[in-house]
């Protein structure tokens, strides 16, 4: 939830390390602007009396979440927690990079498709493959690059290490040569759950609508903006 402070909490009222929290603390010095400075003999860290920069709130890392997963643009995140664009940048990379792609239960049936999506420019379109499961509707893979076979076998590798029964695909040909044929499946209607995600994520992401100005500057960022949306 976005909360607004108009003070940080004082390491001289709670006389503990705010990374450990151990009272093994000690006065070190001042900073340039005569902030007091303060050293802990636990953990070795030097941390300052109190931050005034929104970033270093406590529940920036929440609130970032919570925007992107609503759909909030990078600016627009910026402005509502007052924070700089590189920061919010820095953030989104690091919560993403601690988040893990979870594991898919054996023997189950999947959906694959591909969306297509653009990068800095609609003269550079590139393509979003992903894989959901069919019961539990969980994003199983994804994958960003260019329409081809490399970009479509990224994702398929990674759900045919859960010994699917059945891949449901459309009747693009890569397929064909990437799935073998006793499990893939392109029957009509086959693809309803994936085809219903789409419109949901195109919904939800403005970077992703069919008709819009707002691009993706990077796919390493619009990578990391799909893992917390995923995945979180």
């Amino acid at each position: 939830m976005i909360e607004d402070h108009s003070s940080c909490i004082r390491v001289s009222d709670t006389k503990i390390c705010c990374s450990c929290y151990s009272k093994h603390i000690i006065k070190n010095g001042t900073t340039k602007t005569g902030k007091q400075q303060y050293f802990c003999k636990n953990c070795h860290k030097r941390f300052i009396e109190y931050y005034t920069y929104n970033a270093y709130r406590k529940t920036t890392n929440s609130n970032i979440i919570q925007l992107t997963k609503e759909g909030l643009g990078i600016r627009g995140t910026a402005r509502i927690l007052k924070i700089s664009t590189t920061t919010l940048l820095k953030r989104i990379t690091c919560i993403a990079g601690k988040i893990c792609q979870p594991e898919n239960y054996i023997h189950q049936q999947y959906e694959l498709d591909e969306m297509r999506i653009f990068i800095r420019k609609k003269a550079n379109p590139q393509w979003l493959v992903y894989a959901i499961n069919k019961n539990t509707k969980t994003i199983a893979a994804f994958y960003i690059g260019k329409r081809t076979n490399k970009t479509l076998n990224a994702v398929i590798k990674t759900v045919m290490h859960s010994k699917p029964q059945k891949i449901y695909t459309d009747k693009l040909r890569n397929y064909h040569y990437l799935i073998p044929k006793e499990i893939h499946d392109t029957k009509r209607f086959g693809t309803n759950s994936i085809e219903r995600k789409n419109l949901s994520i195109r919904t939800h992401l403005k970077r992703l609508n069919r008709k819009t100005i707002c691009f993706s500057k990077s796919s390493l960022i619009l990578g990391c903006i799909l893992k917390i949306y995923f995945w979180l």
